[in-house]
């Protein structure tokens, strides 16, 4: 199944949709197996390199078209991995756990409302 956004789908599935959950999930399982010693950098280039490959992945396997789609999923998965410990901005003391929380939920709510999509036309 595509995760493209068409013009007539309902909030759940733009929700589904707008969250890059496999890339999260990369970004899950790289860090719980990034030794605490590497831990500043480490998470800093699996940021990076998640970030980097989000739009490629998006475009090529879940054949997406819609160039806001891929930045709005690009910018959730940069709140994913905020909301997920702080992540790198952790070590750069820039990591408050309610902020992450209150961005994480209210991002995450508000997005898909804000997403409109053009009809394609035949």
């Amino acid at each position: 199944m595509a995760r493209e956004i068409k013009p007539d789908q309902e909030y759940r599935s733009k929700l589904l949709k707008l969250i890059p959950s496999e890339i999260v999930a990369a970004y899950m399982v790289l860090h719980g197996v990034i030794p605490a010693e590497y831990a500043k950098w480490g998470l800093i280039i699996i940021t990076l390199v998640l970030l980097i490959l989000t739009p490629f992945y998006l475009k090529k396997f879940e054949k997406v078209k819609e160039n806001l789609q891929i930045i709005l999923s690009s910018l959730t998965f940069i709140i994913w991995v905020y909301s997920l410990n702080g992540g790198p901005f952790a070590h750069w003391n820039l990591y408050e756990p309610w902020i992450a929380s209150v961005v994480l939920v209210l991002w995450t709510l508000i997005i898909p409302l804000l997403f409109r999509t053009q009809p394609v036309e035949d």
